[in-house]
């Protein structure tokens, strides 16, 4: 049996999608891919971790950073929501009113159940070929931060931080992430 390819989707087909469609979606490496709704947890480490870097950010006056559903252009096939990033200020001229047209310097991405496979694989593999500086991967369930910096054009793992550990980068000198406080939320019960 022949199997026909598979069309890659562009950045013109994501354009495309027609305004009223209520979902939400990335391009990955012309495939398109549905976003679902998070979690609460990961909504609370997100919040958590976008008050401390975003608190550094502004005071500090080094760049941009934001959270949320932000257009990352990467390539012709590649459009990307990472969870949280920075832009240094000597990198503003990527952002533009409708997204970023480059890879930030800095993404955090908290794994969730529907992501990780995806945050652990294809999303880091195309964070390093389009040469994001660092990648922190946030598990919620290990209640980890595992730091992934670029040396040379390729990831290196600089380590696995957990509770009572501290984080810093440098691309951020100064910020210190404790990793207990990034993890500490309100946990609600289940519903019966």
């Amino acid at each position: 049996m022949v199997t026909k390819p598979r069309t890659r989707l562009t950045v013109q087909d994501y354009l495309a999608i027609p305004e009223d469609d209520e979902n939400r979606y990335e391009l990955i490496d012309g495939e398109l891919i549905l976003l679902y709704s998070h979690s609460w947890a990961h909504q609370s480490v997100l919040g958590n971790l976008t008050l401390t870097l975003g608190d550094f950010v502004y005071s500090e006056k080094i760049g941009e950073s934001v959270a949320g559903l932000l257009d990352v252009f990467l390539s012709e096939y590649d459009v990307f929501h990472p969870d949280l990033l920075f832009i240094s200020n000597e990198r503003r001229g990527i952002i533009h009113s409708d997204g970023l047209y480059s890879a930030p310097d800095f993404v955090i991405e908290v794994l969730s159940p529907e992501t990780e496979q995806r945050d652990l694989t294809v999303k880091r593999e195309r964070y390093e070929m389009f040469d994001v500086l660092e990648y922190w991967q946030v598990n919620i369930t290990a209640e980890t931060i595992t730091v992934l910096r670029a040396r040379d054009g390729k990831f290196e793992q600089v380590g696995v931080f957990g509770k009572g550990m501290t984080v810093e980068t440098p691309l951020l000198p100064g910020m210190a992430v404790d990793v207990s406080e990034v993890f500490d939320y309100y946990m609600p019960q289940p519903k019966d």
